[in-house]
């Protein structure tokens, strides 16, 4: 439902964790001639790219899910050009909290965003986990908001908690006007705490 109308989209993801069997419907999007479907070594074919509506939108239907990996693989002019591989991941063992602004301004504007996963031993996202987090900050910053990417979820904003989506959460810092270090504290009922050591300047 998008305000009040039924779009008849299905929810679209990118991983390769799914049950015993299953038949799935996928899309692999791309501006190259065409595209091969790989999955744990083994061509599942080539479909090229058409003209019209689902110009770059390729659809495969019927593909009996295995674990391991699916990989696509772009060709242009025979030639491949770009490849994208979605793995089966084990269980969750961690979370990791990544930053983006490695040169973070304390004039009381500047923001840094902070992605969390919940991650295997491989460090590759689960994204079959939804535990909720809880954040605290240590230093001269604040949290202005949190998502997870979820459109239909009913949980706040502006608020020092969020449930993880797919396996993440994102978490946004103002910094303040005093240049120091600023950690964010991620905690969680069912993984260890993460304390993420971060620097204004």
């Amino acid at each position: 439902m998008w305000n009040g109308v039924q779009t008849g989209v299905a929810r679209m993801n990118d991983h390769w964790n799914h049950k015993a069997d299953e038949e799935l419907s996928l899309f692999t999007y791309t501006n190259a001639d065409e595209v091969e479907l790989v999955m744990n070594g083994k061509s599942l074919g080539k479909k090229k790219n058409t003209e019209g509506r689902d110009r770059n939108r390729i659809r495969w239907n019927g593909v009996k899910y295995a674990p391991g990996y699916l990989e696509a693989r772009a060709y242009k002019d025979g030639k491949v050009i770009a490849r994208h591989r979605i793995e089966t991941t084990g269980k969750v063992k961690k979370l990791v909290v990544e930053p983006d602004n490695s040169n973070w301004k304390a004039d009381g504007m500047d923001l840094q965003h902070l992605r969390v996963y919940a991650v295997d031993s491989k460090g590759r996202r689960v994204p079959d986990v939804n535990s909720h987090l809880r954040f605290r900050v240590e230093g001269d910053a604040t949290i202005v908001a949190v998502d997870n990417g979820n459109i239909v979820s009913h949980e706040l904003h502006a608020v020092p908690e969020r449930d993880l989506f797919h396996g993440s959460a994102l978490v946004i810092l103002r910094a303040g006007q005093t240049p120091g270090q600023i950690t964010l504290i991620t905690e969680c009922d069912d993984f260890k705490t993460v304390k993420t050591k971060l620097q204004t300047k």
